[in-house]
């Protein structure tokens, strides 16, 4: 028995972290041909699903790409002018059609209907 060592085991509490450039080191020799990513990252005390996760995400932040944007000065719209509401009525008359329009008419409203109108009995 006295040639017995007793070693304690533990369980980690807590997360261990890696500064950005121990693991910017270990993705760029696990780029490198012909190293395999098992021994280097049982060498430096990395499991080697973690490297290979950091290599993952070094390949796709080399794959993000930036498009160059020109800023301007923002572009304001005209403001178009308050078109009142019109209240009464309207009668308008085309070929054998008529339209006859009661109570609040917005102008705009009505001339596009007069305008689809005029298209559609082109169109017929």
């Amino acid at each position: 028995m006295e040639g017995k060592q007793v070693v304690t085991v533990t369980p980690r509490t807590a997360r261990r972290s890696f500064t950005k450039e121990f693991k910017r080191e270990l993705v760029r020799q696990a780029m490198m041909p012909d190293v395999s990513r098992a021994a280097l990252a049982l060498a430096n005390g990395v499991n080697a699903n973690q490297l290979a996760r950091w290599c993952r995400e070094q390949q796709h932040a080399e794959r993000a790409t930036f498009i160059p944007v020109a800023i301007t000065a923002p572009v304001v719209a005209a403001p178009r002018p308050h078109t009142p509401i019109v209240s009464g009525e309207i009668e308008w008359r085309h070929g054998n059609a008529s339209m006859i329009v009661r109570g609040d008419v917005n102008p705009d409203m009505l001339r596009i209907v007069i305008s689809e109108t005029l298209t559609s009995s082109r169109a017929s």
